[in-house]
């Protein structure tokens, strides 16, 4: 796609509606041209919230990189694991109250959709906005950037956003972790609703308090966006492994995490 360097109007279509959205602001661009190579050749980790993640594991990436998003807070009162970069990319969890006042209290950098900028404006704390591009074109034609600067693509998931801000910052191995890929209800192409008996959505779930099937995921459009992902990290010099315990996610090599954290 594209769109011209620092354009101050920036055209991009959600569903086939043309939207057109301010450029970034100087604050937003030096900090993502600070951030370009920063970790050149470095490893990270990005943290999914799924019911395979434990406190054990985050003790253990205290001294490492580590991106994490949403609701990763339900787990602070374990840990003192704390990410060094959190993410949202999705407005409807932006405007949560409990988000909201959670991620105020991380002191990392976060990373906010540009498109979205009113309601993350009452999250406290140092802040990046980058564009978000997003549109269901991407599921059959998937799309990555290496230029933040002009934006990011959003496919299915905020751990795809959260690749593409390591890749820019110049990771060579990003390892992701606690994405297992399957919910308590899966949405299907057809738009059918499958219930997965016995499986959790979150790490934070408990059998009292269990999702209903309004909140059904697509994992076919997350698989779109990893598949692509690892195609393209191969073809670009760099590499993105599964250290999940378990799940069900097989769109990239999967590795230990216990062998991964030996090698350091």
């Amino acid at each position: 796609m594209g769109l011209g360097k620092y354009r101050q109007e920036i055209e991009y279509f959600i569903g086939s509606t043309l939207v057109r959205a301010k450029g970034l602001k100087k604050e937003s661009k030096d900090c993502l041209s600070n951030l370009k190579d920063k970790y050149k050749g470095q490893r990270c980790f990005v943290i999914g919230n799924g019911p395979s993640l434990t406190v054990e594991d985050l003790e253990h990436l205290k001294d490492e990189v580590t991106f994490a998003s949403n609701g990763i807070y339900k787990i602070f009162a374990k840990t003192d694991w704390r990410p060094t970069y959190y993410a949202i990319f999705d407005e409807g969890v932006g405007k949560r109250k409990d988000i909201a006042e959670n991620a105020s209290k991380l002191s990392c950098l976060k990373f906010f959709r540009q498109e979205g900028y009113l309601v993350y404006r009452k999250i406290a704390g140092p802040k990046c906005y980058i564009h978000s591009w997003y549109s269901r074109k991407y599921l059959d034609r998937p799309e990555f950037s290496e230029n933040l600067l002009e934006g990011l693509y959003s496919i299915a998931t905020v751990t795809y956003c959260m690749i593409q801000i390591a890749r820019w910052m110049g990771f060579e191995e990003i390892y992701i972790l606690g994405a297992d890929n399957r919910y308590a209800y899966s949405r299907l192409k057809d738009g059918t609703v499958v219930k997965n008996e016995g499986v959790a959505s979150y790490f934070s779930e408990t059998g009292e308090k269990m999702p209903d099937p309004s909140s059904a995921v697509s994992t076919w459009e997350m698989d779109a966006a990893y598949e692509y992902a690892e195609k393209y990290s191969k073809e670009h010099g760099f590499r993105i492994y599964n250290a999940t315990r378990g799940g069900f996610l097989e769109k990239f090599e999967r590795v230990s995490l216990d062998e991964v954290l030996s090698k350091k």
